[in-house]
């Protein structure tokens, strides 16, 4: 049999160390981490292991940089994620070409899973469906059940469907879901209050369904402080889950409160302060990403937006938890460091999705004197800011060598 399942060794909490790449068995709402596999990068996230005491803990020894791992005796490949030596490659239709196929086709299945599911959870309570809640539920687990097995970062899918369509209404909800449990997750909120959180987020759209179709995409502060109708939509919402029945009341209050801001400037109440429902604030959040992001801005630019002008609304947690989920700078993406430097990321993973391996220019003006540096190595040096790339010397983008996201050289192309 394959040794994709043999890698796996089960490991006892005491014989975890940084650096070991592990799966945690045990359900998503039961333990504190957002996904399921990772490799641990701290020693916070060993603390955290050793107070949830979790049990069913295994290691992959191929993916681990760690020793003193369980299985450190046994020969492992030396490019991360290799799990057995690859077949010669026959062509230009080798092994790597067909992961790719093969990973774009997974991704295409999952989001019409998606989609189809969303569609129909979402038909059955404007329908006024008794059985809606536990249709909901089981999207709402179907999608929960995505992010705990990714390895990959949060994948936006309302932008692959344009337009006002039914489809789109879908998958806004399927992303403000997977948005509000990561956040959710990094709040450490309790297992309740995260399923309450994670059933909200889906629910919150429904009011959009009901608004005409030229009141479907408010574009930030546009709408909202024009039409009487579109305020309300958020109370059509609650109510719709009020008469199919099956959702809690902080749930309802959650999607009624959703757009309602601290200082008494949201909608549709005018609530003020301690009055709203603290999680309502996350979803609000989640809301108004979506609004910034959907004019043609990038989730970058969105989250640099509303850090401008939103962090004062929403909070810092909750700012600050939007971008550490959403937040992964692409290969190739020129950023300046906290000493003054320019850099290129070269290799960005998941585990550590802001601190990636950047090739750091020491004179932009003569770009002979590169450094490759490893931020998760390097706590004195951080990124600041994504640099415009029009303002930085053409030679920067002549073609080279650029790096994959796993680390090996690609092929030529301009960055």
């Amino acid at each position: 049999m394959g040794s994709q399942q043999e890698r796996w060794e089960a490991a006892e909490i005491p014989q975890l160390r940084i650096g070991q790449y592990i799966r945690i068995d045990h359900r998503w709402f039961d333990h504190p981490f957002v996904r399921r596999m990772f490799q641990i990068s701290s020693e916070r996230e060993l603390e955290i292991i050793r107070e949830t005491a979790l049990t069913r803990i295994f290691v992959d020894t191929a993916r681990s940089s760690e020793s003193d791992s369980p299985a450190a005796q046994v020969d492992t490949p030396a490019s991360e994620g290799a799990a057995e030596p690859a077949a010669p490659d026959s062509g230009a239709d080798g092994p790597s070409l067909r992961a790719q196929r093969d990973g774009l086709a997974a991704a295409q299945a999952r989001l019409r899973e998606t989609l189809e599911r969303a569609q129909y959870a979402f038909a059955a309570l404007n329908y006024g469906d008794p059985n809606s809640a536990t249709l909901l539920d089981e999207f709402v687990d179907y999608l929960v059940a995505l992010l705990n097995n990714s390895t990959s970062p949060l994948a936006l899918l309302a932008s692959s469907v344009p337009g006002h369509s039914a489809q789109r209404l879908a998958l806004l909800g399927s992303d403000a879901v997977s948005m509000a449990a990561v956040i959710g997750k990094r709040m450490r909120l309790p297992k309740e209050a995260l399923r309450e959180l994670t059933r909200a987020a889906a629910a919150q759209v429904l009011g959009l369904s009901r608004l005409p179709q030229h009141l479907f995409d408010e574009e930030a502060d546009g709408v909202a402080p024009r039409s009487a109708v579109y305020r309300d939509y958020p109370l059509l919402g609650a109510r719709i889950l009020e008469q199919c029945g099956g959702f809690s009341v902080e749930v309802q209050r959650i999607v009624r409160e959703h757009r309602e801001r601290p200082d008494g400037s949201g909608f549709p109440q005018g609530l003020a302060g301690a009055a709203i429902h603290p999680h309502a604030l996350i979803i609000g959040a989640v809301r108004e990403f979506q609004l910034r992001s959907s004019s043609g801005r990038s989730p970058g630019a969105a989250l640099a937006n509303m850090n401008r002008h939103l962090r004062q609304v929403f909070g810092t947690d909750i700012i600050g938890h939007l971008a550490m989920s959403l937040l992964m700078y692409p290969v190739g993406t020129h950023v300046q460091l906290s000493d003054g430097r320019v850099a290129r990321v070269a290799r960005s993973d998941e585990a550590m999705r802001v601190l990636p391996v950047v090739e750091v220019f020491e004179d932009i003006n003569t770009l002979r004197t590169r450094e490759m540096v490893d931020l998760s190595q390097r706590r004195d040096l951080s990124i600041v800011r994504v640099l415009d790339t029009s303002r930085l010397p053409p030679k920067m983008f002549a073609h080279g060598k650029r790096f994959t996201a796993g680390g090996s050289s690609g092929t030529e192309a301009k960055a």
